[in-house]
């Protein structure tokens, strides 16, 4: 009896699990997952019997008839499928749940070394990528999906995807999206695929070294960067050819980051990424400053370690460049664990006679002792006065000298060193820790433009009076951001913090508000620009959505349709795209280019063109724009994903589950032609934020923006 009612479920789960599963017929007759699950069911009985040598050998005839081999004595729950199946070995002890799902190629084997129980134990609702191997005496947890090609050799605890060699836990989840809303699927083709990852780095690896070659034969445009040192833009040269050391000063931990902090991390990521992408070879450090007066002054408001107060706020300023998209620096160095750098950096100062010590322990640069003092800045040391974070001290030869060393106070934390007790002045941190990891001449130095006068311009001093060489080629800076026309800072009391922007708008909104300006102007922060942002990024996710709905719906017969503004643009995009970036990064001009695109793409749809040719221009449009977006890290969501993030950050009030059945009771009033009932629910989610649109297919839903 238990015989008939596992194949039952088994054939039903055919049709749920395959759409191609068009009737039963065609299931009993051509379905080899089908013809292979039918034996093993069979086998299995006369296994449980105890029949001797039959079992086996009608296993052996499965074999051979369907390329799909199952053990009589493994164990299988009910709803199980395999699909397409040829290559299929599932081994003796092997045990695996009810509604599992596998591809073709896959091993359920032992690795030899096992005795007894020595195959895999699969959970309930499973689903085994094609080619994917897993060994061994190891249990796979309920609802996990094991991606194409994978080689698990470790247990994976239940609701995980696991992909690569060896296998990997990654945190993902497969949904669908049907007419009635989000689905959660056993979905093979959104599992992610290792070796197809691998083929991907291997082409991007191909585009760098086509690129680097373009540059060696002088094939390529030259990057200009705008050399604050300088005043002008420069053709880019690294020290050493195609490699590029950039350091960037990073936050000093003791507050929330604000938006100010944010646009440096983007705008030099972006600098970043863009250099890679055109085949430099990119190292990157950013430091944290975890000792400052300021750590010290927060650590005893909040009655803990300055350590502490550090180590918290550089986690939430991680936390906050992660959602940002900001990518790890390659070396993120804490000035405190490079103390003995900075002071035999002092020591060596000392020695040259371009520093001195006074009563108390403190150490201070003596500015008038270096020529080129102002030279970053366009300062006249005889103009100039003490200001802000210049410290007034009657023990130094003048208000301009900065100090190198801080003797400790009561309760603080020190260091021990040759003038005593204490900790280093805080220009001094980027000197040692650059110069450890880049050496006394490096390429790139980059942060905020407040930077400029006088932690910068001190870097400069200190380190070239050390080293006796230039300290850095290219000194890049980042605009503010202001509010009211006023720069916002934390000291003017008009910031706006990452936590609190993002508790309003999605992280890929604040990223495109800040690539929407070049990196060196100032740009004007407000609720209105953030709107506009927002707008701008929706734009291109229903374009997005109408390529696909086009190239899914598109009738077949050619349709003449003047298509030269677009097909010209899909020529000239990239070089436009790369002319703006090699121009000093302009981010700006470049979101104005994939703009044109995006229009001329809307314009072309418009038209309502058909074919084979029609298709090929949409989607070169749709792999244009999606590469452009790559190198700026934005436009890298499915429009899917796009709304529901929206559906999250608005708080819109109406849970997944709960819009997928107001979707359903309209469409169920529109075949009853209950127009008023219908219009009511649209009604009622637009009210809510939600917009419906109809299409030949079902129904879809968007969110409200701007």
């Amino acid at each position: 009896m238990n015989f008939w009612n596992d194949i039952t479920d088994d054939f039903k789960t055919v049709f749920e699990m395959d759409p191609a599963a068009k009737n039963k017929l065609e299931v009993i007759l051509s379905y080899s997952g089908f013809h292979a699950i039918f034996f093993y069911r069979l086998n299995h009985n006369l296994w449980k019997t105890g029949i001797p040598f039959l079992p086996r050998f009608l296993s052996q005839i499965a074999k051979v008839i369907t390329g799909i081999e199952i053990h009589p004595a493994a164990k299988i729950g009910k709803g199980f499928f395999i699909d397409h199946g040829m290559g299929v070995v599932i081994g003796e002890t092997a045990e695996i749940g009810e509604n599992c799902l596998i591809y073709q190629g896959v091993t359920l084997g032992g690795t030899g070394k096992e005795k007894g129980k020595r195959h895999p134990t699969l959970g309930n609702n499973v689903v085994v990528g094609a080619g994917a191997k897993i060994l061994g005496a190891i249990t796979i947890g309920d609802n996990v999906k094991i991606g194409a090609n994978s080689v698990v050799l470790q247990p994976v605890p239940k609701n995980s995807i696991v992909v690569g060699v060896p296998g990997r836990v990654i945190k993902k989840k497969v949904i669908k999206m049907f007419d009635d809303g989000p689905v959660e699927m056993l979905d093979h083709v959104h599992i992610p695929d290792p070796l197809e990852e691998k083929f991907e780095e291997i082409k991007e690896y191909i585009n760098v070294l086509e690129r680097r070659i373009s540059s060696l034969e002088g094939n390529t445009e030259t990057i200009k960067v705008y050399n604050t040192l300088s005043g002008k833009k420069e053709d880019f040269v690294p020290l050493v050819p195609n490699k590029i050391s950039m350091y960037v000063c990073g936050i000093t931990a003791y507050d929330v980051c604000h938006l100010g902090h944010a646009r440096s991390a983007i705008v030099f990521d972006i600098i970043k990424r863009y250099f890679r992408y055109r085949g430099f070879e990119v190292t990157h450090a950013r430091n944290i400053t975890d000792i400052d007066d300021k750590i010290i002054a927060r650590a005893a408001q909040e009655n803990i370690s300055a350590e502490e107060v550090a180590r918290k706020y550089t986690e939430e300023y991680y936390r906050d460049m992660d959602l940002l998209g900001v990518s790890r620096a390659d070396i993120e160095p804490n000035a405190t664990d490079h103390i003995q750098e900075m002071i035999d950096t002092i020591q060596g100062l000392i020695d040259k006679g371009y520093a001195y010590t006074v009563e108390g322990g403190d150490v201070y640069f003596e500015v008038s002792k270096f020529d080129g003092y102002g030279k970053l800045s366009g300062k006249n040391v005889d103009d100039l006065k003490s200001g802000a974070r210049v410290d007034v001290d009657e023990r130094k030869k003048s208000p301009l000298d900065f100090a190198l060393w801080k003797a400790s106070k009561e309760g603080e934390p020190f260091w021990e060193s040759p003038w005593g007790k204490g900790r280093p002045g805080w220009h001094i941190e980027c000197t040692a820790m650059s110069s450890k990891y880049f050496g006394a001449t490096f390429d790139i130095h980059g942060g905020g433009a407040d930077l400029t006068f006088p932690h910068h311009e001190n870097e400069i001093a200190q380190s070239e009076a050390y080293s006796g060489k230039p300290f850095v080629r290219y000194w890049m800076h980042n605009g503010f951001i202001t509010v009211d026309k006023e720069k916002m800072s934390k000291s003017l009391g008009n910031f706006f913090t990452i936590k609190n922007i993002l508790d309003k708008y999605e992280p890929e909104v604040i990223r495109y508000f800040l690539l929407s300006a070049h990196y060196r102007s100032p740009i004007e922060f407000s609720d209105t620009q953030l709107n506009e942002a927002e707008l701008s990024i929706d734009r291109y996710y229903t374009t997005v959505m109408r390529i696909e709905d086009f190239i899914q719906t598109a009738a077949e017969k050619e349709k003449l349709t003047t298509s030269d503004e677009l097909e010209g643009l899909l020529s000239s995009f990239m070089d436009k795209f790369h002319s703006a970036m090699d121009d000093d990064f302009n981010t700006a001009s470049a979101l104005g280019y994939m703009f044109e695109l995006i229009r001329e793409a809307n314009k072309f749809l418009d038209t309502k063109p058909s074919g084979q040719k029609a298709k090929e221009l949409v989607i070169k449009a749709r792999e244009l724009l999606a590469k452009a977006g790559g190198v700026l890290n934005i436009f890298n969501k499915t429009a899917d994903e796009w709304y529901r993030a929206l559906m999250k950050v608005k708080k819109i009030d109406l849970s997944e589950e709960a819009l997928a059945e107001k979707i359903s009771q309209r469409q169920e009033a529109r075949n009853n032609k209950d127009w008023a009932a219908s219009d009511k629910i649209r009604n009622e989610l637009s009210e809510k934020g939600v917009i419906l649109e109809d299409k030949p297919d079902g129904t879809a839903w968007k969110i409200k923006v701007g």
